[in-house]
């Protein structure tokens, strides 16, 4: 876990749907997404992040792993239909839920069981039935791992207090909420697995203050400062963006998505690269942007984008 290839975890969002922010290029095809896939774990990246929301993610991981023969020999990290509880008739119980949904992954997958299953909805966090369905498939064998993927401080909290396997939470250079709470403590004491994905923010912090959509004019004025202060330092938005989240979070890994190889290659010898957490860059960063208004950290909160 202290090498920088088991540090990184390969994000699959982009290869099963046109996301990001900044992302002009698109879904990539099938085969840019197997070479992708191929150049991560030839660089040693051996787990992968993915979920039923994500497009058709899981179908093109599963038939990455199927044609390479990789099934147990790579990790592969899914999360729960977002209200999966919705689509269930009353009186369903949450184990039923829990392990037809995951037996639909595994499927998909072309895997016998997961490193790791996670709510996409987290305040199933708070939901007895839900937490022992998911324990119940870990009892019997589908995921070696659970836990949940959160939004809110509160809802990490509380994952962390339950003392889950697994916990993705946000983390990057606008988005420190959590180091204001006990969160990163908790969770070390109760041997929890951190997970920090969205260093970019969806891609928002590798763009330019002219290139943002109307309805996120009020990101530009945090935008335009984030460029200041890394132009006199003399580093990319990338470099800025994972140096950040490299040496502020203590997360035990850091969750990255990509639509290009060459994306793929920038983003993992950046973060291979030394960098000094002391790095006065670093401290005005956070001294300008702890404390950011949820409108803008939150994309979940941002209006439909149309560019």
């Amino acid at each position: 876990m202290n090498t920088e290839k088991n540090k990184l975890v390969l994000g699959t969002v982009q290869l099963g749907m046109n996301y990001g922010l900044n992302n002009t290029h698109g879904q990539p095809t099938k085969e840019e997404s197997l070479l992708i896939l191929d150049e991560a774990l030839a660089a040693g990246i051996d787990t992968f992040d993915t979920a039923y929301a994500y497009g058709n993610a899981e179908e093109v991981l599963g038939a990455w792993i199927q044609e390479r023969s990789l099934a147990g020999k790579v990790r592969v990290i899914s999360k729960m239909k977002p209200h999966a509880l919705n689509d269930y008739p009353d009186g369903t119980k949450a184990a039923d839920v829990v392990q037809t949904e995951i037996e639909k992954s595994l499927k998909r997958l072309h895997v016998d069981f997961l490193d790791g299953y996670l709510f996409h909805s987290p305040h199933y966090i708070y939901l007895r039935h839900m937490v022992e369905g998911l324990q119940k498939a870990k009892s019997g064998g589908m995921a070696k791992n659970i836990g949940v993927s959160t939004y809110d401080e509160g809802e990490a909290l509380q994952a962390a207090e339950l003392g889950v396997d697994y916990i993705q939470v946000p983390y990057n250079a606008f988005d420190q909420r959590l180091d204001a709470t006990g969160f990163f403590g908790v969770a070390k004491k109760n041997n929890v697995t951190v997970f920090a994905r969205s260093p970019f923010l969806q891609g928002l912090l590798l763009m330019q203050p002219d290139q943002l959509p109307e309805r996120l004019a009020h990101v530009r004025p945090y935008l335009e400062q984030f460029i200041e202060i890394i132009k006199q330092y003399r580093l990319s938005p990338a470099e800025a963006s994972l140096f950040f989240v490299k040496a502020r979070c203590p997360a035990d890994h850091v969750v990255f998505g990509v639509e290009t190889l060459p994306q793929l290659t920038e983003d993992i010898a950046i973060m291979r690269d030394s960098v000094t957490v002391t790095s006065g860059w670093m401290e005005e960063m956070e001294r300008c942007f702890r404390g950011m208004n949820r409108g803008v950290i939150n994309p979940s909160l941002w209006s439909k984008i149309q560019r």
